[in-house]
């Protein structure tokens, strides 16, 4: 079998993480496969490459993947003309669209178009080609369920089988030590990811403020890097907590730092299935989460659920801060939880879909 991943870039983010995880497990498992990155842009092109990960680097900047950019669909089309791989796997949009586009007339694999954002496209365009390409589309895989209904909703209008695969961790990465130097005796209240609008870490900061004075010994940690930083530490310093709201920027010991934290709080507006969940979980963290963050489906069990609103996410620390038999309740059912959701379960399931879908026996069920 021969595996071919298309991705529009490998920026920071849950999707190439993702894949960096599963192409490691490939690499040790000797699948032959090939990455395809259609920009040729993004931070953790160098970490691929000095993992031994097989990436091609097909165009030279993120003009390349415009959606009306016919000599990218071009170029992948003569790639995978010379490769012929058996699967072809996209992920993001610019992926799953230019690998379609390419694929138009070419008979000789199957495409699995790998969902992994409940967001909806806003641009009209893309919307239709996501469900005009869906009939070139082999089989959709979707992260958690809510994208699963999102996808049935904006995708597949081809009706092409479907089904859910639940991203998963890599617990090799928890023998890794951190290097970030951390107050001794503090209680970390950890938020991981982007520094976007839709992360709201903006009310992280606010419900922070409303619980530190009675628990003095607890700390912000915000992990990440962009372009809301600097209104994120003006709001923190504005509050008067520029000296317990600690932003990192970005890291690549995240798993090393969640195992110091005690508390993950993620308040987001939507996400597809947060990888940094299940990694909190593995480390044994209770988590705090908004109702639109789709690891609910599988960590209700540890996580409270409470609304994007920042006197409620107070009262939710406030509980898990005070109630230390409640907390190490919730922390063993994060341990016990997280031990489904390995990269080597993952992979096992992955493969065997892939062998399902050239067979053409697909499986019944919709979570895999």
């Amino acid at each position: 079998m021969k595996v071919l991943f298309v991705v529009g870039g490998l920026p920071f983010g849950g999707i190439e993480n993702l894949l960096f995880d599963i192409a490691l497990e490939f690499l040790k498992r000797s699948v032959d496969f090939k990455i395809v990155n259609l920009s040729g842009t993004g931070e953790k092109i160098e970490e691929f490459l000095r993992a031994g990960l097989p990436v091609i680097n097909l165009g030279i900047s993120k003009r390349d993947i415009k959606t009306f950019k016919v000599k990218t669909a071009y170029r992948l089309r003569n790639f995978i003309r010379n490769y012929q791989p058996n699967i072809v796997h996209s992920m993001q949009f610019s992926g799953d669209y230019f690998t379609r586009m390419a694929s138009i007339g070419l008979r000789s694999f199957k495409i699995i178009t790998h969902i992994h954002n409940i967001k909806r496209e806003t641009r009209i365009e893309r919307r239709i080609f996501n469900k005009l390409l869906s009939y070139r589309t082999d089989v959709f895989l979707s992260v958690s369920k809510e994208v699963f209904e999102v996808v049935e909703k904006e995708h597949n209008v081809a009706e092409k089988p479907h089904y859910v695969l639940y991203n998963a961790i890599n617990v090799e990465k928890f023998k890794e030590e951190g290097n970030l130097e951390l107050e001794y005796g503090a209680k970390y209240i950890t938020c991981v990811g982007r520094l976007v609008k839709q992360k709201n870490f903006d009310v992280a900061i606010k419900a922070f403020s409303l619980i530190e004075k009675k628990h003095h010994d607890t700390r912000l940690l915000i992990v990440g890097e962009g372009k809301e930083r600097e209104k994120l530490q003006d709001l923190a310093k504005s509050l008067g907590l520029a000296r317990k709201v600690i932003f990192t920027g970005y890291r690549r010991d995240v798993p090393a730092i969640l195992k110091t934290s005690y508390i993950l709080l993620m308040p987001s507006s939507y996400e597809g299935f947060p990888i940094t969940h299940l990694e909190a979980m593995y480390a044994g963290l209770p988590a705090i989460i908004s109702p639109y963050v789709p690891s609910k489906e599988v960590a209700s069990e540890c996580s409270l659920i409470f609304p994007v609103d920042p006197g409620r996410i107070a009262n939710a620390l406030d509980k898990l801060l005070a109630d230390e038999n409640f907390y190490k309740k919730l922390s063993r059912k994060a341990v016990e939880i997280a031990q489904e959701f390995t990269i080597e379960r993952y992979v096992d399931k992955l493969l065997n879909l892939y062998e399902d879908v050239l067979s053409e026996n697909l499986p019944d069920k919709v979570v895999l």
